[in-house]
């Protein structure tokens, strides 16, 4: 492997993994991905979910903040890869969602996505959002079996989410064809074997740059009860890419430690009284990257053990060649994941 002179391994696994045109220090200066909670609340109760541990009381972002938010986002567009309005909710029970979305288009946000269920994508939410200008979605379908879908995606209607889904498509080629979609299976014990067939059905019905992927369950940093791994991973060999790629802001304009970190156990700031990018450079980051750069990150709990990262089924597999390259922890072999208690 050939490494840029005055660059570590840990340095450029994170350069190659965020950023292949920028540098280390890129990285540094401004986040390159957000996630806005623009409200905190879901209409489903998934099991690989943490919604019955929410211990925060503030569902909706209100505009001024949204406001202050976007604009200083705005201010960086040049270097901001990507804007996700959502994170832990279900972002289409935000009624201001198609105007949250014309605002940072219209100030020149190169990607601005959403991730939702699909029960709540009917065709009029899905019009006023291609409308708006977005630019990417993720379909969270778990199943294309009605037992199985409705066992994972609690509350949910299989076929109510399987129409919406189909329809968006349509609505996407009509409104909006630059929009790519990414149909998404959080892959786990129940469906697990699910996924060539899943392949099958999505891949013609979608364009040559949408995405059919699963990413494996992940364990919310040690946070999901009776949590069941179904693959060992990497990540706790390497640092995080949240640290240097992404600032997650709760509705109310917290920070927390990353997008695990669903209760803000671990505080980073606040956009209500700071700027995004004092937060990011301030003490409380600088501090959590070193101890990861050391291979120390099971200093933080939540980092300890966590797979949130791993890679999509259909991307280039970085995390296995640096964890093989870099000695971060006693042993470069994969880590199996214990069952959060």
């Amino acid at each position: 492997m050939l490494m840029p002179k005055n660059v570590s391994f840990p340095q450029e696994y994170l350069r190659r993994r965020i950023d292949l045109r920028g540098s280390y220090d890129d990285l540094l200066a401004f986040p390159r991905y957000f996630e806005l909670e623009t409200v905190n609340a879901c209409n489903a109760r998934c099991p690989m979910c943490t919604i019955e541990d929410w211990q925060r009381d503030s569902p909706t972002m209100k505009e001024p903040l949204f406001r202050k938010i976007a604009d200083e986002i705005i201010a960086h567009a040049g270097e901001v890869k990507r804007v996700s309005l959502y994170r832990d909710g279900e972002p289409l029970l935000d009624k201001k969602m198609a105007s949250r979305i014309a605002y940072l288009k219209q100030g020149g946000i190169n990607e601005v996505t959403l991730s939702t269920n699909v029960s709540l994508l009917n065709e009029k939410r899905a019009t006023d959002i291609l409308e708006a200008g977005l630019d990417s979605i993720i379909l969270s379908i778990d199943s294309l079996k009605k037992d199985v879908f409705e066992a994972i995606r609690v509350r949910l209607n299989f076929e109510e989410v399987l129409e919406n889904a189909l329809r968006f498509i349509e609505l996407r080629n009509k409104i909006r064809p630059s929009c790519s979609i990414r149909v998404r299976m959080v892959r786990q014990e129940t469906n697990a074997d699910e996924w060539p067939e899943y392949e099958r059905f999505w891949r013609p019905k979608l364009k040559f740059n949408d995405r059919v992927n699963y990413h494996n369950i992940h364990n919310w940093g040690g946070q999901l009860k009776e949590f069941a791994p179904v693959t060992t991973t990497r990540e706790p060999n390497l640092p995080c890419v949240a640290l240097w790629s992404l600032m997650v802001i709760f509705s109310e304009g917290q920070v927390p430690l990353c997008n695990v970190d669903y209760n803000n156990t671990m505080p980073t700031g606040s956009v209500a009284l700071q700027s995004i990018q004092e937060i990011w450079q301030g003490r409380e980051m600088r501090e959590r990257r070193d101890l990861h750069l050391k291979g120390a990150k099971a200093d933080i709990s939540l980092c300890a053990n966590c797979n949130v990262w791993d890679e999509p089924s259909d991307t280039e597999q970085v995390s296995a060649e640096y964890a093989d390259a870099v000695t971060l922890t006693p042993t470069a072999e994969p880590v199996p994941l214990a069952t959060a208690s």
